[in-house]
């Protein structure tokens, strides 16, 4: 009996499995309101916005999901715990605007957040997982985005979103639930298992910028990306009026090779038709839609200057994709092609121009590519055999010192924890770092933990002391952290053996006033030889700075037996570690007590003369009437 019952569990886990892969077999293909209308949304828009994907052809080029976004919901429950909806936006309600959408033929998406509240403030669904389920499936909703917004402090992302899943799948309903964390707490080393796609990044913006910021995050953790967890960095911004037709076409091209979700976040009533035929092209969203379901991984970054992205299809066939990040026209040759893909008879489609080569045609073979432009390339009758690929989590040795480590925040050996979360950086020596650290939205703090870190090989075992180099930014969460009077971000380095905390630090870390430039502080720490160590940054109490890196240069071996941080001199900022905030006061506002006690000076000095006046007056008076008199 005992094995009859194990059977039945196993077939219904076997069903429920192969359900959900079904489901998510390919990337989501869709529209979602955030992007373009914010809070700004409505029961008209979204039917407008229905009649336009089927009577325009984005529901025939493969756009199936009407995602509603942030702000559908009231601002409270009623009293059995069911979740209000805004009756004065959607005067229907929810189940009868499903049923608008289904009878189009499209999908149901709605939103809701991890948490207290919504990130716009509105209901969320924390505490209420269960209730909230059912009425998502009452409306026959079909797509879930989950947000991570407004939970309270020590709350785990995993089982918070993991509670949803379960309240999911007891609905019996399929819905495709896309997990929207940003990366916090390493994401992708549980997502998989919990959601159907999972955010790798910050918010995207409307801009140029704000796709080369992802790219350089997103590019270590693509390849953990697949059927049934797609890896997502994020809703298109295309149609929006900041991104070129190249941009833009580069931009898709992107994303349909990294086989991430094809959201669009525009008013698609009023897309440009250059635009309307990029989103739409057969071809990219073939690639896209591929059963293989194999992103395109970065295989060459020349940083400012150009990518190559690339990845296996089907039958044999691959995708790659040429982009130019300079702001001006850059001839490049195709001989890259061969480095992954090989074959006699090989050839390769420029899917954009609609020309098709032989690859061995490629080694004089030259393309010009647009400001920001890409060039996107079907290759076939050969073989998919990369030889390389961009390393992400290895420690760098500098080349003018063997006795240095570097260690970039964002390598993904590291661990992020609450709401700190890789960010792409022009600037930054690996092209990302680490933000949102400290207590940047109350309750919830951010911290990074640089894991791994070892001492070089001694065979004396003898303890080593090293100069610890940490290159950081001014804090940023969402916008700039503090006001006119945050001249330091208070920092606590903590160093850990297993779960023993070994040593802390704290250093008041000097403000540049510009969260994109790059500072450096120098302190010291002694390790032991033959022990991993981790190096935590962070402050439960108030804002800290964003990390870039840290590096490990060897100093010699240290009489001091016990591992630990300590301040040292010549350390690029001699007071972040003071114990009074006297002098770094003095230091950080000289300018303005200077000019205060300048202004205070000619104020007494205008009184003194004031009052001066004033006597000189009297006395006349005075003597007139005395002289009267």
């Amino acid at each position: 009996m005992i094995h009859l019952l194990s059977l039945l569990l196993l077939l219904c886990c076997y069903h429920v499995l192969a359900e959900e892969s079904a489901m998510a077999r390919t990337p989501p293909m869709g529209w979602n309101s955030w992007n373009k209308y914010g809070c700004e949304i409505h029961q008209d828009l979204i039917k407008e916005t229905v009649d336009t994907m089927v009577d325009r052809g984005f529901k025939a080029a493969g756009y199936s999901y009407v995602n509603l976004d942030d702000c559908w919901q009231s601002n409270e429950r009623h009293d059995n715990g069911t979740i209000l909806i805004d009756t004065v936006a959607f005067p229907d309600g929810m189940k009868a605007l499903g049923d608008y959408i289904h009878d189009k033929g499209l999908q149901f998406g709605i939103y809701s957040s991890a948490g207290r509240k919504t990130c716009a403030g509105r209901v969320a669904s924390l505490g209420f997982e269960t209730q909230d389920a059912a009425s998502y499936a009452e409306w026959g909703i079909d797509y879930l985005k989950y947000d991570n917004c407004n939970y309270d402090e020590g709350l785990a992302a995993e089982p918070r979103f993991e509670q949803m899943r379960v309240a999911l799948n007891a609905t019996g309903r399929d819905i495709f639930y896309s997990i929207c964390t940003w990366g916090v707490e390493n994401t992708w080393e549980w997502a998989p298992s919990v959601g159907h796609s999972f955010r790798t990044h910050d918010d995207i913006y409307n801009g140029w910028k704000s796709i080369v910021e992802i790219l350089d995050v997103h590019a270590k953790v693509v390849h953990l990306g697949g059927i049934g967890h797609w890896a997502d960095p994020d809703m298109l911004e295309i149609g929006n009026g900041q991104l070129t037709t190249e941009e833009s076409r580069t931009h898709f091209s992107l994303w349909a090779a990294m086989k991430a979700p094809l959201i669009l976040g525009s008013n698609l009533k009023d897309m440009a038709p250059e635009l309307f035929d990029i989103v739409t092209h057969a071809q990219v969203i073939a690639i896209n839609q591929d059963a293989l379901g194999m992103p395109a991984t970065r295989m060459r970054h020349a940083r400012h200057d150009h990518d190559v992205w690339a990845g296996p299809l089907s039958d044999g066939k691959a995708v790659a994709v040429l982009i130019n990040f300079k702001s001006y026209p850059v001839t490049f040759t195709l001989d890259y092609l061969g480095s992954f893909y090989t074959g006699p008879a090989a050839t390769f489609h420029d899917v954009w121009s609609n020309v098709t080569r032989r690859l061995d045609q490629t080694d004089n073979a030259t393309t010009t590519l647009p400001a920001h432009g890409c060039a996107l390339h079907v290759l076939a009758n050969g073989t998919w055999s990369p030889r390389q690929r961009e390393s992400a989590s290895v420690p760098a040795l500098r080349e003018d010192d063997r006795a240095s480590r570097r260690y970039e925040a964002e390598d993904l050996v590291n661990q992020v924890h609450g709401l700190a979360r890789r960010k792409g950086c022009k600037l930054c020596s690996g092209g990302a770092y680490v933000m949102a650290l400290g207590n940047v939205n109350r309750p919830q703090t951010g911290s990074v933990t640089f894991r791994n870190i070892t001492a070089l090989a001694n065979p004396y075992g003898t303890i080593q002391s090293f100069r610890l180099t940490v290159g950081y930014l001014d804090c940023f969460s969402w916008s700039t952290c503090g006001d006119f009077f945050t001249r330091r971000w208070h920092t606590r380095i903590s160093l850990v053996e297993g779960n023993t905390t070994v040593s802390q630090l704290w250093v008041a870390l000097k403000s540049k006033r510009n969260p994109t430039v790059v500072s450096l502080y120098t302190a010291g720490v002694r390790l032991v030889p033959g022990k991993s160590y981790d190096i935590a940054f962070e402050n439960p109490d108030g804002y800290a700075a964003s990390v870039d890196y840290i590096e490990l240069t060897l100093v010699g071996e240290d009489s001091d037996p016990t591992a630990g941080l300590f301040p040292v001199s010549g350390s690029h900022d001699r007071l972040a570690a003071y114990h009074s905030d006297v002098p770094r006061i003095l230091a950080d506002f000289g300018w303005e007590i200077f000019f205060l006690l300048v202004a205070l000076s000619l104020q007494g000095w205008l009184l003194c003369i004031v009052w001066q006046w004033w006597i000189a007056k009297r006395r006349r008076n005075d003597n007139r009437y005395i002289y009267c008199r």
